[in-house]
């Protein structure tokens, strides 16, 4: 019994936390990054869902997943977060594309005729589903934590060999999208460098993991 009410009692700690924490980083005197988990007042929130059309392009959802559900995945991404957010504030995260928890993201990588990026122009929102959102604490129901970049750093694209490289980079440290493209969809690899860790441990790097989306969405 003590154990269960301790539990509890820890849950709550780290969903306070959760929903405490915001955090925007400046580099070369703009906001790059806006980090935190919001709340609602709905009856729960789930995962998105890639559609089978691109009719909407700038609202379609990608994914950020493990293409082999590995169960370092979770891992993986507390380790990106820790750079905004104490890892343990997290709840478990899939690395399955189809489950309730898991990675959604919203991007637009714009490029100029040369194939340069058109860093002011491209941006995108990771949306991390952990197995806290949907739950109510204290009357709100409880968001995705998600990290947002409002431009990014560089990048490059060769529409001959179909294949592209984006950075987004602030204070907090940097993200690369790096992938290949057709008509249809873009997928690759999302890689992270961090250059702090709020919990005072090694800042964390590593693969986030793969990425897909509609090209169309995606590639501008």
């Amino acid at each position: 019994m003590k154990q269960s009410f301790f539990n509890k009692l820890m849950m709550g700690a780290l969903v306070v936390i959760g929903l405490s924490l915001s955090a925007c980083a400046k580099k070369d005197g703009g906001a790059v990054r806006v980090a935190g988990r919001t709340t609602s007042t709905g009856t729960g929130i789930s995962q998105g869902n890639i559609p089978n059309t691109c009719a909407n392009a700038n609202m379609t959802v990608g994914k950020i997943y493990d293409p082999y559900n590995s169960p370092n995945f979770e891992a993986q991404v507390k380790g990106f977060v820790s750079a905004t957010l104490d890892p343990q504030s997290l709840g478990t995260i899939s690395g399955n594309i189809n489950d309730r928890t898991g990675i959604d993201m919203i991007g637009s990588f714009q490029f100029d005729s040369a194939g340069k990026l058109v860093a002011a122009s491209s941006k995108v929102l990771i949306k991390i589903f952990d197995s806290y959102v949907g739950q109510v604490y204290n009357g709100q129901t409880i968001a995705p934590y998600q990290v947002e970049f409002s431009q990014a750093k560089e990048g490059m694209i060769d529409r001959t060999t179909r294949q592209f490289q984006v950075k987004f980079q602030d204070g907090y440290g940097e993200i690369t999208f790096q992938g290949t493209f057709d008509s249809t969809v873009a997928q690759g690899t999302v890689y992270y460098q961090n250059y702090t860790a709020v919990s005072g441990s090694q800042p964390a790097q590593g693969t986030l993991g793969a990425f897909r989306a509609y090209t169309c969405a995606l590639i501008k």
